[in-house]
């Protein structure tokens, strides 16, 4: 459990909502199926993997693709097509397991 706290607040800069991060441990496969599967995923247009404990066969995927519903509001700032029924995960981002990724141009920092 950390000690940080979440402060600050949205500026719209939209770039939650141009990628994403996914966690995946493979601690099932063996180390070929794992090295292949990071081979696989690295194939992929738009994808980044990221090995971060080889041992356990725990990755992160980064996918650079951005919502559907994001808006260019046209001054540089950018707002959710569904902000009352977006994801909960969109609602409670960032959370602090993710706060390297945060982009430098994000409201929200941890302190």
């Amino acid at each position: 459990m950390s000690l940080k706290k979440k402060t600050g607040k949205c500026n719209q800069c939209g770039n939650c909502c141009r990628d994403f991060f996914i966690d995946v441990n493979l601690d099932q496969v063996t180390d070929y199926e794992f090295m292949d599967y990071i081979k696989w995923l690295s194939c992929h247009m738009n994808v980044e993997v990221k090995v971060k404990d080889h041992k356990r066969r725990k990755i992160e995927i980064q996918v650079k693709n951005p919502c559907k519903h994001l808006v260019d509001n046209g001054d540089g700032t950018y707002s959710c097509a569904i902000q009352e029924n977006k994801p909960e995960i969109c609602r409670h981002y960032p959370e602090e397991d993710y706060e390297d990724d945060i982009s430098s141009k994000c409201g929200f920092k941890f302190v």
